[in-house]
C-alpha cells in the first residue's frame, strides 16, 4: 500500500509505516488517519506483518512481532526517511533502530515522551488485561514512572474497543476520567493500533487532555523528518537458518533498505 506525493517536481519525505498485527483493515485505517493527519506533508508506504498475531495482547504475540517487523523492513521497497513501528509494545523497534539509517520511531516510545515532556503526570489507557506489566516494565526503561499517574486497562482488546462503536466510547471515557479524577493524571494516552481515532471522540466527555498514541508518533516523524539526519549504523554481515528468503537476503548482505541505492 503506497501513498506516493509529490510538491512541484520534489518528492515529499517517505515514511514506512510497519503494522506488526497482522490484521490488514487495522492497517488501512491506520493510513487513513495519517493521510488526514499529514495531508499531503508526508508520503505513506504501509506494510502489514506476513505472521504472527492477528492482535497483538501479550508478551509471547510482541516477541514474535519483533521478528515480524524485521522482515517487514526487509521486504518493502525502499528509500525511505523513517519508519514508524505502528504498536503500543514497540516491538522491535530497537533492533530496527540498529540497522536503519533513519529515525525509527515506536508508537508508545514517540507517544509517551510527548506526554512526558508536558507538565503533571500522565496516565496511559488501553486494552487487554496482559498488557499492564510489560507496560510497567516500558516505562521504567524509558524512566519515566516518576511521570506516570497510572495504567487503566481495559478487558477488551483493542482490536475489539475499535469495533465497539458508542458502548466502547463510554467505556474509554470512563476510564480516562477514573485516571483523572482518582490517579491524578493531567492528561490521558489511548494506547494502541486499535485505539486510533477515539481520543477526539471522547474529547469533550474527559476532563483533561486525551492524546492518541498514533496521533502523536506520526507527530513526532513529521517533526524529525523535517530535519532529516542519515546515519551509518554499524552492521555485521549475519549468516541465518530459516529465516524468509528476504530477511535472510537482507541480513546476510547488509544492505540498508532505507538508503537510496542509486
Amino acid at each position: 500500500m503506497t501513498r506516493l506525493i509529490m510538491i512541484g517536481c520534489l518528492p515529499v519525505p517517505r515514511l514506512l509505516l510497519i503494522n506488526p498485527n497482522t490484521d490488514t483493515d487495522m492497517t488501512y485505517r491506520m493510513v487513513t488517519h495519517a493521510e488526514a493527519q499529514l495531508a499531503g506533508a508526508v508520503a505513506i508506504e504501509a506494510v502489514t506483518a506476513r505472521f504472527g498475531a492477528r492482535y497483538i495482547t501479550n508478551q509471547v504475540s510482541v516477541t514474535i512481532a519483533g521478528h515480524a517487523v524485521l522482515d517487514a523492513l526487509a521486504c518493502a521497497h525502499g528509500p525511505f526517511d523513517g519508519v514508524l513501528v505502528a504498536c503500543f509494545g514497540d516491538p522491535g523497534r530497537d533492533a530496527l533502530a540498529s540497522i536503519c539509517s533513519v529515525p525509527v520511531i515506536g508508537m508508545a516510545q514517540a507517544s509517551l515522551l510527548r506526554a512526558a515532556r508536558q507538565p503533571g503526570r500522565f496516565s496511559i489507557v488501553t486494552g487487554g488485561r496482559e498488557w499492564k506489566p510489560m507496560l510497567v516494565n516500558l516505562i521504567q526503561a524509558m524512566g519515566l514512572s516518576a511521570r506516570l499517574a497510572s495504567i487503566r486497562i481495559l478487558p477488551a482488546a483493542g482490536n475489539v474497543l475499535a469495533n465497539g462503536g458508542l458502548p466502547a466510547c463510554r467505556q474509554i471515557a470512563r476510564a480516562c476520567n477514573e485516571a483523572v479524577h482518582e490517579d491524578g493524571a493531567a492528561r490521558v494516552v489511548l494506547g494502541g493500533a486499535g485505539l486510533a481515532g477515539f481520543a477526539a471522540r471522547i474529547a469533550p466527555d474527559v476532563a483533561a487532555p486525551v492524546m492518541c498514541s498514533l496521533h502523536e508518533s506520526l507527530q513526532e516523524a513529521r517533526h524529525l523528518l523535517s530535519r532529516p539526519v542519515r546515519r551509518m549504523p554499524h552492521r555485521d554481515r549475519m549468516e541465518t537458518v530459516g529465516l524468509s528468503p528476504e530477511l535472510q537476503r537482507y541480513l546476510a548482505f547488509g544492505v540498508d533498505i532505507c538508503a537510496n541505492q542509486n
